[in-house]
């Protein structure tokens, strides 16, 4: 197969902003995908497949000084039932991620969908999204490769386990704050209510 030139770049597979700073692809890159990544100036790589990447991966993060946290490795599990991955797994790769000091970081593992669809899906649920939104999202990617257990997996993932570090992303920090008050705001309504007009179990 013929090398393309050094001026043509190829988009990684399953690639997509997450959030402003946070980015997610297959960690499988060609040399021409790897180049893609010089545009995202990133300082962390999380990498949560059990495999490591790439000689040629390895050697372009070592080159370009970006920090490898290979989570898949050391929180890896051999027997974890139904689950496809470990809570561990994904409170320690949400912790890293919520770290503004790690970005821009960059989410791979081997599919692209596996690991990946899990931790951007658990960090929708900590974002207050409505659960048919972040099944949306996670089969927009996952596409044949999606797995019911890797859906009811996010659907029961306790967000309690998560904590926060002190240096949050500002789109984090601001949607938190949206959240409370939208809260907040429906408890008025309905403290403000008569309470005959307030539906009863029967």
């Amino acid at each position: 197969m013929k090398e393309l030139p050094d001026y043509f770049v190829q988009v990684p597979e399953a690639f997509a902003l997450v959030e402003e700073g946070v980015y997610r692809c297959s960690g499988v890159l060609s040399s021409e995908q790897i180049k893609y990544l010089d545009t995202l100036c990133l300082k962390t790589v999380l990498i949560l497949s059990v495999e490591g990447p790439s000689r040629a991966f390895s050697q372009y993060l070592k080159s370009k000084g970006i920090w490898q946290i290979h989570l898949g490795m050391t929180r890896w599990q051999s027997n974890l039932g139904w689950k496809p991955v470990s809570e561990e797994l994904i409170k320690d790769a949400l912790e890293c991620l919520l770290n503004k000091a790690n970005h821009p970081l960059l989410i791979v593992c081997s599919s692209g969908v596996r690991e990946t669809g899990t931790l951007v899906g658990c960090l929708r649920k900590l974002q207050h999204w409505n659960f048919n939104s972040i099944v949306y999202e996670y089969r927009s990617f996952a596409g044949g490769k999606g797995k019911y257990t890797q859906e009811l997996f996010i659907e029961l993932f306790d967000t309690d386990l998560v904590t926060l570090p002190s240096a949050l992303p500002e789109w984090f920090v601001e949607e938190q704050n949206m959240w409370r008050q939208e809260q907040q705001q429906r408890f008025a309504e309905l403290c403000s209510k008569p309470v005959s007009s307030i539906p009863t179990e029967k």
